[in-house]
């Protein structure tokens, strides 16, 4: 850590300018204690990392579960100094015992509390939660921002994302963003629009730019940008359809096993069941298997001219979330929605598409039947098609456009 207390409860931090001697002085005659715990902690001043203070050997501070390293502190200290060159009044490290927590920086911008989190390990989700909702119940906005070396890129619009990194997804105008900084290049990495393809895969647009041509603004209210995404989807979906057929445990695979006890064949689903909407990061489970299992629960019990009641729609779903089959994320950047926000966007969908017709706020008429296939040759030629004709309207609603 960067700040501490001296014994009269003065901080001292080792952010601001200082000349070594001056702190070699100080460390002569001083004792310095952890903000949080009250421990006694060292005064480090080596040449080979940045100076920083460190907790006695065997400490119980709640904070040391997640040591910081020099990665970490470099980073720290360089959004610091890049937030007092705007001219902006940020404190480093400054523990608020009312909320009993320590931003890495807190600011205030426009009249409006912020709370910098530079995280550069894996915590518990848990511990994230809890942190992100004090901020919030205390009128205080988290900025999560992910260390580069967390983000693994694939191609150049597919990242590979674990759900921790998912719990720093945040929702701008309707715009998901990621925050990612690199100390070492001192570039920040925005992931925007997040696709999900399975639990570690995401289609998404990376934006890099280098402190000096970034700003508060940005960070706070990342722009929107739009990016061709319908291709890489289209060939991900494939690749991940292929891997669960050759997996090791396929024929113990239940979706499979559903699959084929209904005279279904994975790779001649029609494209319709396996479709983008804006608010899949809510849902961990791959798009081809819980819309599908919508299908087999609600839709194909269904023919043209029939009424469907959501409540039904939103019951399968509920069901088969509580059986296990799909599974959700908890997004606590992104605010108070949830997966019903997806399950609402892709009846939408349908209703754009012309499969449905909405009557009303709970209820909604079958227009087109969903038609599985009768081979794979059939299915690519149906999926190039549908394509053709509705990717256009498919990413105006996972952008937001009119």
């Amino acid at each position: 850590m960067l700040v501490a207390n001296k014994s009269n409860g003065d901080r001292l931090s080792l952010g601001e300018k200082w000349k070594k001697k001056d702190l070699i002085g100080i460390r002569s005659s001083e004792k310095f204690h952890c903000p949080e715990c009250g421990e006694e902690v060292i005064m480090k001043l080596g040449s080979k990392k940045s100076w920083h203070f460190s907790h006695l050997a065997g400490g119980s501070c709640e904070y040391e579960y997640d040591r910081e390293s020099e990665y970490h502190r470099t980073g720290k200290l360089a959004l610091y100094n890049w937030l007092k060159k705007q001219g902006i009044n940020a404190v480093l490290e400054s523990y608020d015992p009312i909320m009993k927590q320590k931003p890495d920086i807190a600011f205030e911008f426009q009249n409006q509390k912020y709370a910098i989190e530079f995280q550069c390990s894996v915590i518990p989700a848990e511990i994230f939660e809890k942190r992100t909702k004090t901020y919030f119940g205390h009128g205080v906005i988290p900025i999560w921002i992910a260390a580069e070396t967390l983000i693994k890129r694939k191609t150049k619009n597919v990242v590979g994302l674990n759900n921790f990194l998912y719990l720093f997804s945040r929702l701008h105008r309707h715009n998901w963003n990621i925050p990612a900084f690199c100390p070492i290049s001192g570039q920040f990495i925005n992931l925007h629009g997040a696709i999900p393809i399975s639990a570690r895969k995401t289609i998404t647009s990376l934006e890099v730019k280098s402190l000096n041509q970034s700003s508060v603004q940005h960070l706070i209210s990342p722009a929107a940008e739009r990016f061709p995404f319908m291709k890489a989807w289209q060939t991900e979906n494939r690749k991940l359809k292929s891997q669960y057929l050759r997996s090791p445990g396929a024929r113990k695979n239940r979706f499979l096993i559903e699959l084929y006890r209904n005279r279904l064949s994975l790779l001649s689903l029609p494209p319709v069941l396996g479709l983008p909407v804006h608010s899949s990061p809510y849902i961990e489970t791959p798009s081809f298997i819980w819309q599908t299992y919508l299908y087999l629960d609600v839709f194909r019990n269904f023919k043209r001219g029939d009424i469907i009641y959501y409540s039904r729609i939103r019951e399968a779903f509920a069901n088969r979330v509580k059986k296990g089959d799909i599974k959700l994320r908890q997004l606590p950047v992104a605010g108070q929605r949830d997966a019903w926000h997806t399950l609402a966007e892709y009846v939408f969908l349908l209703t754009k598409l012309s499969y449905l017709d909405k009557i009303d706020s709970g209820t909604v008429r079958v227009v087109k039947d969903i038609v599985m296939a009768a081979s794979i040759e059939d299915q690519l030629k149906a999926e190039a098609e549908f394509f053709a004709e509705h990717q256009n309207k498919i990413g105006h609603l996972i952008f937001n456009l009119t």
